[in-house]
């Protein structure tokens, strides 16, 4: 029984996407259990998966969706409308055209407020209280019995739980110290029925559904609680209650019922749309054609089409910026390798400015998956993809010992003198006597740094002494063998598309600054397990510069010229600024070139800080750079950046294509070259993996936009972490999932233009098709319409799209270049 039943709880979570903490949050596809089904079919009690026809309404009054995008999303969605007329009256009329005058009435017409997210019942309050004290890292009393599991845990202490009632606290000695064996136990008392189980296991996990991600992602990298233990508490709490399972329902936000979007039947909307077609009033013949056209396009699909004509608008406008010239890429000084994160892809475009660079586009890992600790740090990261495991560890060995030490003890100093004052604060007997002697202190620095962030950030950095400060070397040969080392580096360079070099290469991980942000990880690189890709663009460059690796590389058809030299860089999303890391490991014949780039960076970056201004709430272009960039060490800014707002698509290509086009920050650009994949291989890594994750970034932002309530976490302004765990509104209550509003939105606006990731390739068709087909992620995504693929086999050649049946011709053409802007983020 033990087994089946734990499969049976396994079947039920199966759709349930695993929580990350905040230290490691990532962005994932909040409904990613559902990718195997079709996208508009995936209605469901707790996520609008698109907006309301209103708004879809307005867009098209005012321009931004067109009647001809209407068309286009009708014929792609209903083919058999195509060449297909129909007599009203006196006039000729398009299929198309029935149907599109039937969307706008309908959008046009009121639609009924969503139900209202139901308070969390008892019983998930009293849940949510035992799992947070559970799993807390740090709290200020542990709780005993913590190596028991939770389910035993709970069960040694509830009997002194006084929120029960005597006699329960009583019956739960009673009970069996197996989790198994006590949710068997209560799922019988409770009446429910073998056939019933599984639903009844799927509802319970409905609950909460913020804890049972994050129990399910702590099962599979923890393994201290998992599934069947918090359902075992859940069920045996009801039955010890008399709570009923059909008492206890969660109303969750529903979808509106579509149906009702009009109140006109059936046959009186059809009369409707013939009769403003025709001057005269319509023959029953007439409204009988209308109507034939109608059930073809119910009112339920229409919202699809708004969203697929909404779309198609962005999509037609950037395929036809893009460029089809290919262009010579002799005398270039620097070449950047940044990553595909669209808040790369202003910075590249103003660096380009300058003939002497040319920009690449990589996944911010660079291809090094490592578990990264610093020069004798108690601590690790996990510096790579969420789809990878670590198994390579590298760590820093310094060049001055001296200097290492100082730097050492000055943390030690500081994690000390941090560990006293957060004892003093939390421990119960003396908070007020610490406020006594040391109130006046920390009230300055409070003063200081809420009148004036800049100056007090300024004053932190020269009192201290930055692990960053130490002049090390990584242990990379440590961590792989030399034809790992060439592996990675082959794969990477082929994945990129970089086969003529430049005297200097910079690799360029980025990260994110900011005070008092709970979403810190959020911002920073989500290739890298949501932590800074310093340590990667390090262990990166080594693997280059290694003349053992270059001897390897070039036995496999891709030589290093001797005098190119890869340097590690970090960008700060925030400043915009580059900062060339590990100088002491560049040669005297690059230093010249490296500063040649450090004074070109800080040109770009003042450009790129200014331009965003434009769209960063309480910012504006007219403020200096220093202003702007002050905005990180504000501790009240709940906008220090908008991350990656506004992302639409993945262009996967070479950087001809899109060289001095403004994308408006909006997509991952992805370098590739076909003629150096002669295999396809890379092209199928760039589509199994960034792919992925940019589309899970794209549907994190989307689904909070659309449900900043459920698949998002509110507002910033009421949150309360637990531990590292995630977050709270409040005092207590459901972890929140997605993304802060604040991600999305100002006020009650959107500023992010929910958008399904529009997918660009310049590869052969066929090769991509195949990829596709031996890869069900790949179909799941593509085939459901989750995301949109359009591709063409070479600079010349039309584009096509992507469909469940193949590639079909586009009707888009590629214009001369244009520097046009796509729109970013509005507010």
């Amino acid at each position: 029984m033990s087994l089946i039943l734990r499969a049976q709880v396994a079947a039920a979570a199966h759709d349930i996407v695993p929580a990350w903490p905040l230290d490691s949050f990532i962005a994932v596809n909040p409904l990613a259990g559902r990718e195997s089904y079709p996208f508009e079919t995936e209605t469901t009690a707790e996520a609008a998966t698109t907006r309301p026809g209103s708004a879809y309404l307005a867009d098209y009054q005012r321009g931004r969706i067109t009647r001809d995008d209407i068309d286009a999303a009708l014929l792609e969605r209903i083919p058999q409308l195509a060449d297909r007329r129909l007599r009203i009256g006196t006039a000729a009329v398009s299929a198309v055209r029935v149907a599109e005058l039937d969307m706008r009435l309908v959008a046009a017409a009121p639609a009924p407020e969503p139900v209202a997210v139901a308070e969390l019942t008892w019983l998930d309050e009293y849940l949510a209280v035992w799992v947070a004290g559970y799993l807390c890292p740090d709290p200020a009393w542990p709780m005993p019995h913590h190596a028991d599991g939770f389910y035993r845990a709970w069960r040694t202490l509830a009997c002194l739980d006084p929120s029960l009632p005597r006699t329960v606290r009583r019956t739960l000695t009673t009970l069996s110290p197996e989790p198994d064996a006590a949710l068997a136990h209560a799922l019988q008392c409770l009446g429910i029925t073998a056939a019933d189980v599984p639903r009844a296991l799927r509802t319970a996990l409905g609950h909460l559904p913020g804890w049972v991600g994050h129990i399910k992602w702590r099962a599979e990298k923890v393994g201290d609680i998992d599934l069947t233990s918090y359902l075992a508490v859940r069920f045996t709490v009801q039955v010890a209650l008399g709570i009923t399972p059909a008492a206890d329902q969660t109303t969750q936000t529903a979808q509106p019922d579509h149906t009702t979007l009009t109140s006109a039947p059936f046959w009186l909307r059809a009369e409707r749309v013939a009769q403003a077609l025709t001057a005269a009033r319509p023959s029953r013949e007439d409204v009988a054609a209308v109507a034939r056209v109608l059930s073809t396009h119910p009112i339920t699909d229409q919202r699809y089409t708004w969203q697929k004509a909404y779309e198609l608008n962005y999509r037609t406008a950037l395929i036809g910026a893009l460029r089809s010239t290919v262009e010579t890429r002799d005398g270039r000084n620097v070449q950047l390798v940044m990553c595909i994160d669209p808040r790369s892809e202003g910075l590249r475009r103003h660096l380009e400015e300058s003939s002497s660079v040319e920009t690449f586009g990589f996944a911010g890992f660079f291809g090094v998956p490592i578990r990264f600790a610093r020069y004798q740090a108690r601590g690790a990261i996990n510096s790579l993809p969420a789809l990878l495991s670590a198994r390579h560890h590298i760590t820093e060995i310094p060049v001055d010992h001296e200097q290492a030490h100082r730097v050492v003890a000055a943390g030690k100093f500081r994690d000390a003198l941090r560990h006293a004052v957060h004892t003093a604060d939390s421990t119960a007997a003396t908070p007020f006597a610490f406020a006594e002697t040391a109130g006046w202190f920390y009230g300055g620095i409070s003063i200081l740094r809420t009148l004036t962030p800049r100056i007090h950030a300024r004053i932190v950095r020269a009192l201290s002494l930055s692990p960053r400060d130490l002049r090390c070397d990584v242990t990379i040969a440590d961590a792989f063998t030399l034809d790992e080392r060439a592996t990675l580096a082959e794969t990477a360079l082929r994945m990129m598309g970089l086969a003529q070099f430049a005297p200097l290469v910079v690799l360029a991980g980025h990260g994110s600054e900011s005070e008092n942000n709970l979403y810190q990880s959020a911002l920073d690189c989500g290739a890298c397990g949501g932590n800074p890709g310093h340590a990667n663009a390090r262990a990166a460059a080594a693997i280059f510069n290694d003349p053992e690796v270059r001897l390897l590389l070039a036995d496999r058809g891709l030589p290093i010229p001797f005098d190119t030299f890869f340097v590690a860089a970090e960008h700060n999303t925030v400043s915009d600024m580059v900062t060339v890391l590990d100088r002491h490991l560049i040669p005297d014949s690059h230093t010249s070139s490296a500063d040649r780039f450090e004074q070109l960076q800080r040109t770009a970056a003042d450009k790129l800080v200014t331009e965003r201004a434009r769209h960063l709430p309480g910012a504006s272009p007219r403020h200096s750079p220093a202003r702007l960039r002050g905005r990180a060490h504000d501790w009240a800014e709940v906008y220090p950046e908008l991350g990656l707002a506004g992302n639409a698509t993945m262009i996967i290509g070479p950087r001809d294509i899109t060289r001095n086009v403004d994308l408006g920050r909006r997509v991952f650009l992805h370098s590739y070259r076909t003629e150096l994949d002669p295999t396809g291989a890379a092209l199928e890594t760039i589509m199994t993996a960034p792919l992925v994750v940019a589309q899970w970034i794209n549907h994190q932002y989307y689904f909070t936009a659309l449900n900043p309530d459920t698949l998002g976490a509110g507002t910033k302004t009421i949150h309360n972490a637990i531990g590292t765990l995630g977050v709270i509104s409040g005092h207590s209550g459901d972890l929140r999932r997605g993304l802060p509003w604040q991600s999305v939105g100002l006020g009650t606006e959107l500023f992010h233009e929910p958008m399904r990731l529009t997918v660009v390739v310049e590869a052969p068709l066929a090769r991509i098709g195949e990829i596709i087909s031996r890869n069900q992620v790949l179909r799941d995504l593509f085939d459901n319409d989750w995301i949109t693929l359009t591709a063409r086999d070479h600079p010349t050649a039309l584009w096509h799209r992507y469909t469940a049946y193949g590639f079909t011709a586009t009707a888009t053409a590629t214009p001369a270049a244009t520097a046009t802007p796509m729109e970013g983020p509005h507010t």
